[in-house]
């Protein structure tokens, strides 16, 4: 009968096993010994690590480089916008506008006995021995 078990489930079949026979576990050695496991495993990490490093060092170099860039541009934007001034600072200052500015603005050359000079000696008063520096 034990032919119409085989194949069903709800019947528990119990398995004889033979008296007298003990199984025996047998420890199968790895190739590489555990100490040797470790420091492979220490250079695999040491070796990540290091690359990941250059990698993230290589990220940051090129931010840099970029954003010297960005100066640089920056810079000669403020160069040209400088030489610009500067031209208009020169022609702005030119006598001949300057004077034609103030005479359109009712202003009058100063007379020479309107102005007053002082710290210096007026060009009518002789100078004395005590007013020279002696060297």
């Amino acid at each position: 009968m034990s032919y119409y078990y085989r194949g069903n489930l709800a019947v528990d079949i119990e398995q004889r096993r033979p008296a007298g026979k003990t199984r025996r576990t047998l420890k199968i050695k790895s190739a590489i010994p555990t100490s040797e496991k470790l420091l492979y495993l220490f250079l695999i990490s040491v070796l990540v690590f290091g690359v990941s490093y250059v990698g993230v060092r290589y990220v940051q170099i090129s931010e840099y480089n970029y954003e010297i860039q960005q100066l640089k541009q920056q810079v000669k934007k403020i160069q040209d916008k400088n030489t610009t001034l500067q031209l208009q600072v020169e022609n702005m200052s030119n006598r001949e506008r300057v004077y034609a500015e103030a005479q359109s603005m009712n202003m009058a050359p100063a007379n020479a006995e309107s102005i007053k000079v002082v710290g210096e000696n007026f060009p009518n008063q002789e100078k004395t021995s005590e007013q020279t520096p002696k060297h």
